[in-house]
């Protein structure tokens, strides 16, 4: 295949940005069927553009487009010594901090870090980015409510933005779980200030709610906890499926560039959902339809956030895409058009926007893999009801602040001011406020 489609890089931050990193380049190698010596495993198919996210080495072997980055090295070790990737990835994108001792839980320690090493991480990606000869953007993956992926990842973030101001930046963003489920106490802190940054600088945002995840692993999954490979699994197939049309022969979405779900910003976070959700290690027994994977998608609760069971009203759909793999045709998808019209119709619109908000795609699949199921979707859904979740983190935030709880783990941080975290839940309000706004015929006047 052509190169026209650009290539995307992939940049991995903290804990968790690495443990979904690692799992994404694990699908990424099965569907271009390369082993963990970035070698094909069998022969090569016409409908695969492996140059999206890989390159070639001097020996042929193909290495990932990808950026490692953590201040501390536990996981990225773990993965370099992994058998999958020890010989994958290139060890000159990989960063880790010297003294290893990670940034506490702390997005000001994070920050401040960052500040302080960015110029190397930056190094990095230019250095990679000349291995492309179309870059269009960055895949981008982290915690908001930790540390590193938090506090580095937002430094990260604008150093990105600053340096590639017309590069396209996705990022698949983990929100912590709620209420006292969270280990992280100060997690309200980190997010929000984590929020700012995202509001400013990526074009879109898939919000990756832990909450709704671990919920939703525990009741398709059954199991009471649910482990790393379960939620990530979740995850890596919103990633996968997303990007399934830049990857393979595909004649609609072929570049991040004509991802138009942002209508305008900063209305630009992302809640992600599929259909069916199946345990990947378990045989799948059940029949599916092009028309039960369609209505499952447009009910409110297959969203992968935990403010689905908030629907109000009001809240409307501005944008989105309803991807669909397997055995289907073009005319299947024109037929579940029409078939399924009374459920698209009944989708609240915003009441400014007289145009059709939702997309339905035939996605291509991987020519390597059997798929487990005969049709499958994934839904990227920019809607207003994504706003409980940020006026949740503010209300959590409120409480911590009013008693300035555990404010002095950030104040000791050189460079950080209270005034710092409250202009930050001030631009989050701003958000909210902006999303409320847009439910409302007056928008646009």
């Amino acid at each position: 295949m052509s190169h026209a489609r650009g290539q995307l890089m992939s940049i991995h931050v903290g804990q968790c940005g690495n443990q979904i990193g690692q799992s994404f380049w694990k699908t990424l190698c099965d569907e271009h069927a390369i082993d963990g010596r970035g070698r094909m495993t069998c022969e090569e198919s016409l409908h695969d553009d492996k140059d999206v996210f890989f390159y070639q080495a001097d020996d042929d072997h193909y290495v990932p487009r990808a950026v490692l980055v953590d201040l501390e090295p536990r996981v990225i070790n773990g993965i370099m010594a992994s058998e999958n990737f020890s010989r994958l990835f290139n060890p000159d994108n990989v960063y880790m901090s010297t003294h290893g001792g990670g940034a506490g839980n702390n997005w000001a320690s994070g920050y401040g870090q960052g500040g302080e090493v960015y110029e190397q991480i930056l190094d990095i990606i230019e250095r990679e980015s000349e291995n492309s000869d179309q870059m269009n953007g960055f895949l981008f993956t982290h915690s908001v409510s930790g540390g590193t992926g938090s506090g580095m990842g937002s430094l990260i973030l604008e150093k990105i933005r600053d340096r590639f101001p017309k590069k396209i930046i996705l990022t698949f963003s983990v929100f912590a779980n709620h209420g006292d489920t969270s280990d992280v106490i100060v997690h309200p802190y980190n997010s929000v200030l984590s929020m700012e940054r995202l509001i400013d600088f990526p074009d879109h945002v898939v919000v990756i709610d832990n909450a709704a995840l671990n919920r939703l692993a525990a009741g398709k999954f059954e199991t009471q906890q649910p482990t790393f490979d379960h939620i990530n699994s979740l995850v890596v197939r919103i990633m996968s499926t997303s990007t399934a049309t830049f990857r393979f022969d595909s004649h609609v979405l072929t570049s991040i560039r004509s991802l138009f779900i942002s209508p305008m910003q900063p209305l630009h976070f992302i809640q992600a959902g599929f259909s069916p959700v199946v345990d990947p290690n378990e045989s799948f027994t059940r029949k599916t339809s092009v028309n039960d994977v369609v209505r499952n998608l447009l009910k409110p609760s297959s969203m992968m956030v935990s403010t689905a069971s908030m629907t109000k009203p009001t809240h409307c759909m501005l944008s989105a895409y309803l991807f669909l793999q397997g055995q289907i045709t073009s005319t299947d998808v024109n037929t579940v058009c029409l078939s399924e019209n009374h459920s698209i119709n009944a989708i609240r619109r915003a009441p400014w926007d007289f145009t059709n908000p939702l997309r339905i795609l035939h996605t291509p699949s991987s020519p390597y893999i059997k798929p487990q199921y005969k049709v499958s979707g994934l839904m990227l859904n920019n809607n207003t009801s994504i706003a409980p979740l940020f006026e949740r983190i503010l209300q959590q935030f409120a409480r911590l602040r009013s008693k300035n709880a555990f404010i002095d783990r950030f104040q000791k941080e050189e460079g950080f001011s209270v005034d710092m975290m409250d202009s930050s839940a001030e631009r989050v309000q701003e958000l909210i406020d902006l999303y409320s706004e847009a439910e409302k015929p007056e928008f646009l006047g």
